[in-house]
Order: C-alpha cells, then sequence, then structure tokens
C-alpha cells in the first residue's frame, strides 16, 4: 500500500500533526511506503518517507483555471495513481491518526472515505445550504446532485488498486461544480463523495482511522508535548511510538462558532 499526504507552506503545528500521523503509519503498515508532495524539501528530509516535490508552476497548473487550492488535493491521488496502477493508495490529511492499518487493507475490497456525514439535505451549515440550492438536480460528468446525495468526509480517501479513472472524475466533476455558483469550500469534497459512490460501494474508513479536524486545539498540544519528550531524531520516535495514548482526546466534539473563532484566531 501507498500512503501519501500533501503539505505546503508548513506550520510549525502542521508539521507536529504530520509527523505524528507518519509514525503511526510506519507502525501499523511497516511494509507501506510513504510519500509525501510539499513545496517545501526541508518537511520530512529525515524521515523514510518519498518527497514528491512540487513547484510554484505544478501548484498553479494543479489548481486548474479556477485557481481552487483544494484541487491540488485531488492532482496528488490522481498522480500517485497514475504512478502506482496496481498498488492500493491511502490518502490521509495530516489531522488523522492511523488506529488499525491492517484492518483497513483487510477491508479495502471498495474505495472508502473517512465518514458518511449524511445526505447533503440533512446537512445544517450555510455553506451545505448553499451547495445544495446551487446544485439540485443539476447533472454533470452523467453524475446528478440531489437532497439524497451522500457527503462523506474528505479527511482519508481509500482506493483498492486501479482507480485513477474515477479520480479524474472527481476532477472533472469538481471543475464543473467551479464553473458554478455554488461555495467552493466543500466542492472537492462534494466531487470525491459522489464520483466514488457512483456504484453506492463507497465504505467508510471511521473504524481504521481517526480524524481529530474539529478537535485539533485538544490535540495538537498534547502531541507536540509527546514528541518533545521523545528522542530528537524519527527512529527514535517510532520506539517510542506505542506510548502515544490515542484516547488522549475526543475525535470529534461539536463546537460552537465562538470556539471555532477563536482557533482561528490562534491559528489553530
Amino acid at each position: 500500500m501507498h500512503i501519501v499526504y500533501f503539505c505546503t507552506t508548513p506550520t510549525a503545528e502542521l508539521l507536529v500533526q504530520l509527523e505524528t500521523s507518519i509514525l503511526l503509519c510506519k507502525k501499523g503498515a511497516p511494509d507501506s511506503q510513504i510519500h509525501l508532495y510539499t513545496d517545501d524539501g526541508s518537511v520530512g528530509q529525515h524521515w523514510p518517507i518519498i518527497q514528491h516535490i512540487l513547484t510554484p508552476e505544478q501548484l498553479t497548473q494543479w489548481q486548474g483555471l479556477k485557481g481552487f487550492f483544494w484541487r491540488i488535493k485531488m492532482q496528488v491521488i490522481a498522480d500517485l495513481c497514475t504512478l502506482y496502477p496496481n498498488d492500493p493508495i491511502l490518502y490521509l490529511d495530516a489531522d488523522t491518526l492511523a488506529l488499525d492499518l491492517p484492518g483497513l487493507q483487510a477491508q479495502l475490497s471498495t474505495p472508502m472515505m473517512h465518514l458518511n456525514e449524511g445526505a447533503l439535505g440533512s446537512l445544517n451549515t450555510k455553506t451545505e445550504r448553499r451547495t445544495l440550492r446551487e446544485l439540485d438536480q443539476k447533472t454533470f460528468q452523467g453524475i446528478t446532485t440531489t437532497a439524497k446525495s451522500l457527503m462523506f468526509n474528505a479527511g482519508v480517501i481509500a482506493l483498492p488498486p486501479g482507480h485513477r479513472e474515477a479520480i479524474e472524475h472527481a476532477i472533472a466533476l469538481c471543475d464543473r461544480y467551479l464553473e458554478t455558483s455554488a461555495p467552493v469550500r466543500l466542492l472537492e469534497q462534494l466531487a470525491f463523495s459522489l464520483a466514488l459512490n457512483k456504484d453506492q460501494l463507497l465504505q467508510e474508513a471511521q473504524p481504521f482511522i481517526a480524524h481529530y479536524w474539529s478537535t485539533k486545539d485538544w490535540w495538537v498540544p498534547y502531541l507536540k508535548l509527546w514528541l518533545d519528550q521523545q528522542g530528537p531524531t524519527f527512529e527514535e520516535r517510532l520506539q517510542a511510538i506505542h506510548t502515544l495514548n490515542l484516547k488522549a482526546h475526543p475525535y470529534w466534539a461539536k463546537r460552537s462558532n465562538t470556539a471555532r473563532r477563536l482557533r482561528k484566531l490562534l491559528g489553530r
């Protein structure tokens, strides 16, 4: 299996999350190859990973005609599918913790995304409601978006071998969405969800991978403290990774708008 991350202009907080996530992957799937697509060659220089350096020109090209940042993530996955067409691919956001990679590999007969968040019509944020309003009953790339379309969280995307075409389909679908007046924030996630679930076979990766995006401000200080208490090298930290408490904090919590604004103000 090939495990891939995407990281540009990394902050200190992001590097804490990234290193911890990679350590857990090396523990859980030691024979897997780990790839990092980045515009900063110093990131992961001393980690046992394969770096893919993204040039400014490539970053611009991969954002597409509309300059959509998260389209780069889609192209990263497509690129790895092209490089390794006969192998399973696992994309992870940095704010993930691998709980059971052997279990994930054993169940990877059809694509997975992290979590089924529900039908688009049942989601309650302003962005989700506007997205449905703009896209409802519209057909692009052979896929009709409706209130019943299921939205999956895209912090984890796991693919059996041979899914490059499905990823290219998701990119083409996202490009058509970007031509509409729909808010852009969820369009990459929605395109992945609908393209990978075209045959209603998309699975949840939640039992195997934790994604703590909503409790990052709880997890990052804990993870930083743990890293600081270990030896300075990746190998020393890998030897100690079994001591990391993967239940130190909840992976998800409903947070108030005030808490979200405060996290943003603090850079979290």
